[in-house]
């Protein structure tokens, strides 16, 4: 019996000193993983007019989280094509090319539809600070007569 309590007791210890050491490499790792986001709730949204003034002054990056399809079909121009469906596919690249401390504009075939919703959530918890919700989405733009793309390319 002695035995096995000096096990479990010496196996407690081992687990607590590794989550230690794991958190204390996230904490001074420039690319850590956020333990809280620091973002607002995904539901944060942006209108479409505070979102064209950052378009027009290219203060954010937009993302549309619509599939590749309805990309190619129209989307507002300038933005990436990240497929809710596909954002994992696509972490590196978006952690390479998009500062965390960039603003990003997330929308979808909708309003504050769901997918550009739990895209929005996604980022924020994979460190983006600034992530906001389009308001009106994609078809609140075009009708607007914002600029829009269409094809493969932003």
């Amino acid at each position: 019996m002695r035995r096995l309590t000096l096990s479990l007791a010496c196996a407690a210890g081992i687990v607590v000193l590794a989550a230690s050491l794991g958190l204390l490499a996230n904490a001074v790792s420039g690319a850590g993983v956020p333990l809280i986001a620091e973002s607002a709730s995904p539901g944060r949204t942006i209108e479409l007019v505070e979102a064209r003034r950052a378009h027009a002054n290219g203060d954010a990056t937009f993302i549309d989280a619509r599939h590749r399809d309805d990309y190619r079909a129209g989307h507002i121009a300038g933005s990436l094509s990240t497929p809710l469906a596909e954002r994992g596919a696509q972490l590196e690249d978006l952690r390479r090319e998009l500062p965390r401390t960039r603003p990003l504009v997330v929308y979808c075939e909708a309003g504050e539809c769901t997918s550009a919703m739990v895209l929005g959530a996604w980022l924020s918890s994979n460190g983006w600070r600034d992530v906001r919700v389009l308001s009106g989405g994609y078809p609140g733009w075009a009708a607007a007569g914002f600029p829009i793309s269409r094809g493969e390319g932003p």
